[in-house]
């Protein structure tokens, strides 16, 4: 700062002495110059007035050493010129050997009938001169021209004299000056560099730090201007942190996806859930939005977005790191005035599971119309069958009917699933929590299923320790699981076969198991057997009745329902096992 002062002192202290250096010396030169044009053109005139005289009388005789005899001075000049540029006399120099004068400009001017005042070197006398030339008429139609000229050598050395002393003066004024400056500059900064050091502490956060406020001068003010300043700063810091917090919290509880970038697509803003939806952990706040979204379809959007300045939506296709379903909402950031964008606004709302939802409705509706189709022709065919004549056999008439009860137990059984499949995604009932004992419950479902197990020779083996302890729940529901389960098990079993009904802790789970050694499933179809009408293979659907196709998807919703885990193992020809996983309660562990 010091050093600043300083050096600007000095570049003014330089300009305004050399300004004023160069109006004094121009001043000076314009001084003399005027003396010495204003002493030449008098002189010219009374020249020319007796020149004139003379030529009237005795004409151009002797004029040569009449011009030398009526010199003024040693210094001025006298030239007399003929109207063709002809030098008739000359003061100084032999007229014979003096070349034409017709185009010196004074010569020209003067011939034209003005007179003219001009300054160059002269070539005769090797020296600066100032030269004027005025016409002079001898006759109505003759004219000579009366030239004066001086040397200038007198006014160049006292410009030369003025510029010396003028120097001298300027350095030493120049260097008394700076003298002066450097001290009063080092009283100025030495406060004003204390001043610096508090606000750089201040600026980095130190508010607590205040400057000593002790005389009246302008420092003074500023010393407590500053501590004013950092008060106030202080408080509409936080006020801001706060609100930048407030700001924050509020776009990162949003569940939709929200980014702000400038009109150049460099990310301002992005919140915790559009990096979730984008897969993404880095910070990404300065960075190109085409970073993160390489997607044409996109990049297009936002230009529109940029040029119209108007709402835009769109619903793309992102394919890494996985493929979603995504609605892109782009509304451009106004100024105050609502004439410039300063930016776009992007909220990213994930609608894939909605997306996959409605695929599933779709195919869940058609599988359903498909289902309900199947036995109403068959039921439609048999009374036609039966209306065209075949009630009159009465045992074909039988055996018909019995097909036609059959099929409405199938229509009845895949509408009573496909309503509790309904309540169980519906969800909008409450969730009953009974406190219900695993064993009788379990006991209560083999007593339901024992009949259907006699008839095929079927045993079923139950293993649970009697302080297997309890469940939280529909207690129905969990009963309609096991039934599904034990029922599957004992439908796609061999006679005099077994199932086998387990219950144990195992880690953090209570595990429940339904073990069977009938047909078994092959792996290609495990993974869909929990899928809404998904039959395994031929060989199960023609084992009895084929079932609705729903019983492992209800299965599966209701363990969702109790936030278990079910996990199936099988093996064809060997059997399957189903097992249950059952988070324990907090009581228990």
């Amino acid at each position: 700062m010091q050093k600043k002062i300083f050096l600007n002192l000095f570049y003014v202290l330089l300009i305004g002495i050399t300004i004023s250096g160069l109006l004094s010396y121009s001043t000076i030169e314009s001084t003399y110059n005027k003396g010495v044009e204003d002493k030449l053109v008098s002189n010219a005139y009374l020249t020319a007035e007796i020149i004139s005289e003379r030529l009237d009388v005795h004409g151009f005789d002797n004029i040569n050493d009449y011009v030398k005899k009526i010199r003024t001075s040693d210094e001025m000049r006298i030239t007399l010129i003929n109207a063709d540029g002809t030098v008739l006399a000359d003061t100084y120099e032999d007229i014979s050997i003096m070349g034409n004068h017709k185009e010196r400009p004074e010569v020209k001017k003067a011939m034209a009938g003005v007179g003219s005042l001009e300054k160059r070197y002269s070539n005769t006398i090797k020296a600066n001169y100032l030269y004027y030339a005025l016409p002079v008429k001898i006759s109505i139609e003759d004219k000579v021209i009366v030239r004066l000229s001086m040397p200038l050598r007198d006014i160049e050395l006292i410009k030369k004299n003025y510029l010396s002393n003028l120097l001298i003066g300027f350095g030493l004024g120049l260097a008394i000056a700076l003298t002066i400056g450097y001290n009063v500059a080092k009283r100025i900064t030495k406060p004003l560099s204390q001043i610096t050091q508090i606000s750089e502490e201040i600026a980095k956060g130190k508010f607590d730090l205040k400057l000593k406020v002790i005389g009246k001068d302008e420092i003074t003010k500023l010393a407590g201007t500053i501590n004013n300043m950092s008060e106030q700063l202080q408080y509409y810091i936080n006020g801001l942190n706060c609100r930048n917090k407030e700001i924050e919290a509020i776009l990162s509880s949003v569940i939709n996806g929200i980014i702000a970038i400038d009109n150049y697509q460099r990310i301002l803003f992005i919140n915790k859930y559009a990096k979730k939806i984008l897969d993404i952990e880095e910070e990404l706040e300065g960075r190109h939005l085409m970073y993160m979204l390489r997607n044409h379809q996109i990049n297009e959007h936002l230009k529109n977005t940029i040029e119209n300045k108007k709402f835009n939506e769109i619903e793309i296709t992102l394919n890494y790191p996985e493929e979603k379903n995504i609605i892109l909402y782009t509304n451009p950031i106004m100024e105050h005035n609502g004439l410039n964008s300063i930016g776009i606004i992007l909220t990213l709302q994930d609608v894939t599971r909605i997306r996959k939802l409605e695929r599933i409705k779709s195919e869940f509706v058609a599988n359903v119309s498909h289902e309900l189709k199947t036995p109403l022709t068959s039921i439609k065919g048999f009374i036609e069958t039966l209306k065209e004549g075949a009630m009159k056999d009465e045992k074909t008439a039988l055996r018909f009917l019995n097909i036609i009860d059959h099929e409405a137990d199938r229509l009845t059984s895949l509408i009573s699933d496909i309503l509790v499949l309904s309540e169980l995604e519906n969800r909008k009932e409450k969730n009953t929590m009974d406190r219900f004992d695993i064993n009788t419950a379990i006991e209560e479902v083999i007593l339901i299923l024992n009949s259907q197990s006699e008839k095929k020779n079927i045993k079923i083996q139950k293993f649970i320790p009697e302080n297997i302890g309890f469940l939280y729940g529909a207690k129905d529901k969990f009963k309609q699981m096991m039934i599904n389960l034990i029922d599957n098990s004992i439908k796609y079993s061999h006679e005099y076969s077994k199932v086998m009904i387990e219950a144990y802790i195992e880690d953090d789970y209570k595990v429940i198991s339904i073990q069977d050694f009938g047909i078994g499933i092959s792996q290609e179809s495990i993974p869909r057997i929990f899928e809404r009408f998904y039959r395994v293979d031929k060989a199960r659907s023609r084992v009895g009745y084929g079932g609705t196709g729903l019983g492992l998807s209800i299965v599966k919703h209701i363990a969702i329902s109790f936030g278990a885990e079910i996990s199936v193992d099988s093996q064809v020809g060997k059997g399957t096992l189903f097992k249950i996983k059952f988070p324990l309660v907090k009581e228990e562990s």
